[in-house]
């Protein structure tokens, strides 16, 4: 009896024993080791920043809400030059270990750690660097900074499967790509954003001479990758000075908040009355950065200005010396030989749509620009008429290949005076926009004169 009893016990105990040792040898759950195969390929998957990969293998519906935030936040398509290059160095820097001690497995489900470091970039952004490539190559050689993520498993089909892509905890590897990029702007990054092909004073000759001008305007035109530092708030502002001597200060800008910065100064802004010519001498635009150390000068450009004093009498005499009204504005002479012998000059309303000095109405039947001359003037001039909806440079130039009307006239004499009548019949049919004409001396290029008004 006793013996039965004991042997028994005995079995008990060693059944105990041998299951428990079986059980630390084998996994009845679906094998660990498959859900330490399955962590490898998702770590490698997470380093590579990889947002197909990563939705494709796991439990994510790819038209979830979670599914698309991921692939939003890892593509590049509406990133800058700088962020791409941000990203890639600090991605270069991403290494993993999955820690295998950690693995749990039970019922269809597992979880296990898996270990990431990665360059520690916000001490990197802390600093100000002026080229990308600066920041990047710091960023290569930074300190690393640990994040660990518990990824969680399920068991499909034989498959451990991660479930937990696209949560709060997974998306904390990638804080960086939410980092603001923001190099340091430097007097000479932001002329190196000028576009000189397209930038000059306006309405001053080809080598930047104004004729008794009552304003000076340079245009600059910058790339359009500088709007991307218009949320920045950085500062600019242009002087304009004579001889040496400021004249004047132009309003703060923000740099960035356009692709086009008008520097215009108007004479009354230096102590002139309306309409008197800028004196004789060279005046110079200064474009300025607001930096942190101090202003830094980016640009500057320089044109001369020459005043009429002694009104030619000998030949054709009919210019009054007077400042012509609108000339510099919406009209400029080229040729000074041809403008003495000009006594008026202005846009005619032949039929009552001229709105303004420089604008008509749609209905307008004929857009005419009159000039009254000295008798003695008696030269043929051919002129062109061309049309652009735009303002912009690249639209006036395309305009300018082809006239939309053209023509060569003499001057005429009526009962009060000599006149080159510059007409273009539009018949009531001129689209709304701005319409320039051109004066050449006839069968020449010899260009006199120019001028725009607009219709609308």
């Amino acid at each position: 009896m006793l013996k039965n009893q004991l042997k028994k016990a005995l079995s008990a105990v060693l059944t105990g024993a041998i299951l428990l040792g079986f059980t630390g040898c084998l996994d009845f759950g679906g094998g660990k080791k498959a859900v330490i195969e399955a962590a490898g390929t998702l770590a490698e998957n997470m380093a590579a920043a990889d947002a197909a990969k990563l939705i494709k293998n796991s439990t994510l519906d790819k038209k979830s809400d979670e599914a698309v935030a991921l692939t939003d936040l890892l593509s590049d398509d509406l990133n800058t030059d700088d962020e791409k290059a941000f990203f890639k160095a600090v991605e270069a820097t991403i290494e993993y270990e999955v820690d295998e001690e950690s693995v749990s497995v039970s019922k269809g489900e597992a979880s296990i750690d898996i270990v990431f470091t990665i360059a520690d970039y916000s001490k990197v952004l802390q600093d100000d660097y002026t080229n990308i490539d600066d920041l990047t190559a710091a960023v290569k050689k930074a300190k690393t900074t640990e994040v660990k993520f518990t990824a969680e498993f399920v068991k499909e089909d034989k498959e451990w499967i991660p479930d937990n892509v696209g949560s709060k905890k997974f998306l904390k590897l990638y804080d960086y790509r939410n980092a603001e990029i923001n190099l340091a702007l430097t007097a000479d990054m932001i002329s190196g954003f000028i576009d000189r092909t397209m930038s000059g004073f306006w309405l001053a000759d080809e080598d930047d001479i104004y004729y008794d001008t009552d304003f000076i305007e340079y245009d600059y035109y910058f790339d359009s990758a500088v709007l991307d530092y218009s949320a920045r708030g950085e500062m600019m502002y242009f002087t304009l000075s004579k001889d040496g001597s400021t004249l004047y200060y132009g309003p703060d800008f923000i740099f960035g908040e356009s692709t086009n910065v008008v520097c215009r100064v108007d004479g009354n802004l230096i102590g002139l009355s309306n309409g008197e010519a800028f004196e004789t001498g060279t005046y110079t635009i200064s474009l300025f950065y607001i930096g942190a150390n101090g202003d830094e000068l980016v640009d500057v450009q320089s044109c001369f200005v020459e005043k009429s004093v002694v009104v030619p009498t000998t030949t054709g005499g009919g210019y009054s010396g007077d400042t012509f009204p609108g000339e510099g504005e919406y009209y400029a002479f080229e040729d000074m030989t041809f403008r003495s012998y000009v006594i008026n000059a202005k846009w005619f309303d032949y039929d009552g749509y001229r709105t303004s000095d420089a604008s008509y109405s749609t209905g307008v039947l004929t857009i005419a620009f009159s000039l009254e001359v000295d008798p003695s003037c008696t030269m043929a001039v051919d002129y062109g008429y061309y049309y652009t909806d735009s303002e912009d440079r690249d639209s006036i130039g395309a305009a300018l290949q082809n006239p939309v009307y053209s023509n060569t006239v003499s001057p005429t004499s009526y009962s009060n005076g000599t006149f080159y009548d510059i007409d273009y019949p539009v018949n009531g049919e001129a689209a709304p926009g701005f319409y320039m004409f051109i004066i050449y001396e006839a069968g020449t290029s010899n260009i006199l004169m120019y001028g725009f008004c607009n219709v609308a």
